[in-house]
């Protein structure tokens, strides 16, 4: 059985712990479904415009997100398909009703590409 090199464990656990908190994982669990504006994002997690810009410059220095200025206003993203696979499998396990609405939510939109 091959071994995990050690730097790849604690790179894993790093980004493990940068998502780890709840409005780190807020903010992903709400770019899940695209691009979002810091008021957005605000409004969408309750976090103060300080407390979630500290957040957003964390996750942006990790790599995790990407942000955009357009105009007056910041936009972001998810910066790696890896973790949206993460918190997808996360929202999976802990919010399996959601994944669930979501999949009947896109049923209609998935019939009418086809035809």
């Amino acid at each position: 059985m091959q071994s995990i090199p050690q730097e790849k464990i604690s790179a894993a656990s790093e980004g493990l712990r940068a998502i780890a908190h709840e409005v780190r994982l807020s903010v992903l669990c709400h770019l899940l479904n695209g691009t979002m504006c810091v008021a957005e994002l605000m409004e969408a997690t309750g976090a103060s415009q300080s407390n979630l810009s500290q957040h957003l410059t964390k996750m942006r220095l990790l790599g995790i997100v990407k942000n955009e200025k357009r105009g007056q206003q910041v936009y972001y993203h998810i910066a790696n398909p890896a973790f949206a696979e993460l918190v997808q499998a996360l929202k999976s396990i802990y919010c399996p009703e959601m994944c669930e609405q979501a999949l009947v939510d896109a049923e209609p939109t998935i019939l009418l590409k086809e035809h």
